[in-house]
């Protein structure tokens, strides 16, 4: 029983190596005419890496040209309100400066008239 099985592997270990072979004679002609192609592809690999960053870049700059034209608006928003707190501010010393000039021309004026002026002879 031991011999009957050696020889049964035996068989199918041949059978094998015999269908194997001629699959293989069978398919040289089809394989020899595929083109050649690298085992690791790098230039494919490369290639479609830079084309998602560049897609990702431009994706990143809209969102970037987004936020930097908020960012504008307010820093404008900003400095025209700053402007305008600086203009109402020049208006009320320009005001209190006339005021004073006023005052001023009056207090001369009372003092012109409360005070004698002497005239020589």
């Amino acid at each position: 029983m031991n011999f009957n099985f050696e020889i049964f592997s035996l068989v199918v270990c041949v059978i094998s190596f015999l269908s194997l072979t001629f699959f293989v004679y069978k398919k040289v002609p089809v394989l020899s005419g595929l083109p050649e192609r690298e085992v690791f592809p790098v230039k494919k690999i490369k290639k479609a890496t830079e084309e998602k960053l560049r897609i990702a870049l431009k994706q990143r700059l809209h969102i970037f040209e987004g936020v930097l034209q908020k960012d504008l608006h307010k820093l404008r928003v900003l400095f025209l309100r700053a402007d305008n707190r600086a203009t109402d501010w020049i208006g009320k010393l320009r005001e209190r400066s006339e005021k004073r000039k006023i005052d001023m021309e009056d207090h001369w004026k009372d003092l012109k008239i409360t005070l004698p002026i002497k005239k020589s002879k």
